[in-house]
């Protein structure tokens, strides 16, 4: 009855995997870590509307490491859009008689400057004599899309106007960056790491060639997809590295985990320590990670370097690209200790989304425990990319990257598909091939990767199939029993 049981659930999967392989190419997707089940229980019928909706949904009520996370993330939430009800009530009678500012666009500069300022230690602000050091935008991809624009515009002043700019990207590495840099046009290095964990190394940037130039490099204090904390010290050294050979480069350091991790001021402490790094960096920023609302589209560019901003101030002015009206008005509610200056309210709002975070953690820390537990035999020994395999404890977000065993990289091989499907048939638990954040099919398409024949990519990305990365974004936890 069991075996019959676990066949027909197999069968379920199977259904599930080919109505979607098409739709996502590299399944089983997105979607497979908000099962089809998962998704209906909580009231969901398409996964657009799970991926958008708020995490805060997941958290149980009777949560027993925060029994009362649930109530206080639900209270700030409903105040924050409570506020932009009360907007939209005020401005339903004229809705075209207002303008981008009306709700205080310069406020919400002001609450994500006091935010890091008090949270991160690091001031940037926007002082009228000067360029603006912060941009707000619809959305961390906006604010990462205007970023990597800046950098192109920069570029094109310093440089043959005509020749694309080349992006660096040590992999594996998100998706949606190498996607925007694909529709613009860049090219890219992406660059292998020669660790078993696959955080990039400073050593690492010794494989590019000489003459190789490259004016821009996209990645992440907490990276995604792996969700490893890159160590301050080795991020601080990678990027001294970059500037002592390309000292013309600019970096996009991609920082929407920082605020949810508990070393969160130590993680870019460095920045104040070198006069380089003023000139060269970029920060993007979002609420989604840190308040669990993906669909709200609030996002933040921050630097003080004019020449890496022109660029972006450009395309706000001619694009109005900041968030809407609506979105300021609960951006604002959010935010609004840290522009009131009520100090003790924003630590407690700090505190929140530390544990907001980690809600996230120990959420991927049950799910793991659970997947070592019932399917030993499908995950390698030996787990190279976690840095506890054992008590799963915090390193940094809501992914984990599970080396699959060899048994289940032969089922793959007998079924055709990637060892990541093969481990969803067998087990239920879904997540996405980690080579699929290791070459961007477009990038590769339009011959945009400089080093796409190189054996040592060919071999990472062979490494990585190995992979499964685990995305827990809508799942909620399981519980502990």
């Amino acid at each position: 009855m069991n075996h019959r049981h676990h066949g027909n659930e197999k069968e379920k999967r199977w259904e599930v995997y080919k109505s979607y392989e098409k739709l996502f190419s590299s399944a089983p997707i997105r979607l497979m870590s908000r099962t089809v089940s998962t998704m209906r229980s909580l009231g969901y019928e398409d996964l657009a509307t799970a991926i958008g909706d708020m995490d805060w949904r997941t958290v149980p009520a009777d949560d027993p490491e925060d029994p009362n996370l649930r109530q206080e993330w639900g209270d700030l939430l409903e105040s924050a859009f409570d506020h932009m009800g009360g907007w939209l009530r005020q401005l339903s009678a004229n809705p075209m008689g207002y303008n981008l500012d009306s709700l205080g666009y310069s406020t919400v500069i002001r609450a994500w400057s006091e935010m890091w300022k008090h949270q991160l230690g690091l001031n940037f602000d926007n002082d009228p004599s000067h360029s603006p050091e912060i941009f707000v935008f619809h959305g961390g991809n906006q604010a990462l899309q205007a970023a990597l624009l800046g950098l192109a515009e920069e570029h094109r002043n310093n440089s043959d106007p005509a020749e694309a700019p080349t992006f660096l990207v040590p992999i594996p590495t998100f998706s949606c960056p190498l996607d925007q840099m694909a529709l613009q046009g860049m090219k890219t290095w992406s660059l292998p790491s020669s660790r078993a964990d696959m955080d990039p190394d400073p050593k690492d940037l010794a494989s590019i060639p000489e003459g190789t130039r490259i004016d821009g490099v996209y990645m992440m204090p907490i990276n995604n997809p792996t969700g490893r904390t890159l160590p301050p010290e080795r991020l601080k050294a990678f990027i001294s590295a970059v500037l002592d050979r390309w000292p013309q480069a600019g970096i996009i350091l991609d920082s929407v985990y920082v605020r949810i991790h508990p070393r969160d001021r130590e993680l870019l402490a460095w920045y104040e320590q070198d006069p380089r790094f003023e000139d060269a960096l970029v920060f993007v920023d979002s609420l989604s990670k840190s308040h669990g609302v993906t669909g709200l589209r609030a996002g933040a560019l921050l630097s003080k370097s004019p020449r890496l901003t022109a660029g972006v101030l450009r395309y706000a002015q001619n694009i109005m690209a900041g968030p809407s009206n609506a979105m300021q008005a609960i951006t604002l509610s959010l935010l609004a200790p840290f522009v009131t200056g009520d100090r003790e309210l924003a630590e407690q709002r700090i505190r929140l989304q530390q544990r907001i975070g980690r809600h996230f953690q120990r959420r991927r820390r049950l799910l793991l425990r659970r997947a070592f537990v019932k399917y030993r035999d499908l995950l390698d020994h030996e787990q190279p990319m976690l840095p506890d395999a054992t008590g799963f404890d915090w390193e940094g977000s809501m992914y984990a990257d599970l080396k699959l065993s060899e048994s289940c990289v032969r089922k793959a091989d007998e079924l055709e598909v990637s060892p990541t499907v093969a481990f969803y048939l067998e087990s239920g638990i879904a997540g996405v091939p980690l080579e699929g954040f290791c070459s961007n099919p477009n990038l590769r398409r339009h011959g945009l990767i400089l080093n796409g024949d190189s054996e040592d990519l060919k071999n990472f990305i062979e490494r990585a199939r190995h992979y499964v990365r685990l995305s827990f974004g809508m799942t909620p936890p399981p519980r502990e029993h």
